[in-house]
């Protein structure tokens, strides 16, 4: 794999996309990119929706939130005495923060009653009657799953502030584990 991070990212041609300006090297050194980002890895649940929590609750009236799921529960708390994320991006909504997800469908009740695309609507509707914007994505395949999901937290005052998280944890229940796998009660 080439190290030069130029080689890493289509281009507008080979996206078939010459409209975008994404990824159009528009930065003052003409990157598509950029250098000295901090990461760190959150490997378990728990961390992860405790982090997520204490980002989301920073937010004020300006502020953007952005994301992605595969399945989310409204009813899935963040932290053991909640709150729980449907609540916490509604609240979100309501007080003025730009709050908008894209979330892949889900198997139908037909295929699991557990991985119910239900789930999906509940947490879209929740956060769509606050003033956010969820859309529901249908265009997954029968049995087929999909991985992107990422929540990205920008503040209008703050640049320095904003920050990404992509992996694989769905807002769902089940995937607030700690280091020891244990699952916490929802």
């Amino acid at each position: 794999m080439p190290t030069d991070p130029r080689h890493w990212f289509l281009t507008r041609d080979e996206r078939g996309n010459t409209a975008t300006d994404v990824h159009s090297g528009g930065g003052d050194d003409g990157a598509a990119w950029s250098d000295g980002n901090a990461v760190r890895p959150l490997v378990h649940g728990a961390t992860y929706f405790a982090r997520l929590h204490a980002e989301l609750s920073a937010l004020g009236p300006g502020d953007r939130v952005w994301f992605t799921d595969w399945r989310g529960d409204a009813d899935e708390r963040l932290l053991p005495d909640g709150p729980t994320i449907g609540d916490l991006l509604a609240d979100l909504a309501r007080s003025g923060v730009e709050v908008r997800g894209l979330v892949w469908r889900s198997h139908g009740e037909r295929v699991s009653a557990s991985l119910s695309a239900r789930s999906n609507e509940l947490l879209g509707r929740k956060v769509n009657d606050a003033g956010g914007e969820v859309l529901l994505d249908q265009r997954v395949r029968v049995f087929g799953s999909h991985h992107q999901k990422f929540f990205v937290v920008q503040h209008r005052d703050d640049p320095s502030a904003d920050v990404a998280f992509v992996g694989g944890i769905d807002l769902c229940h089940s995937r607030r584990d700690d280091a020891g796998r244990r699952r916490m009660a929802r």
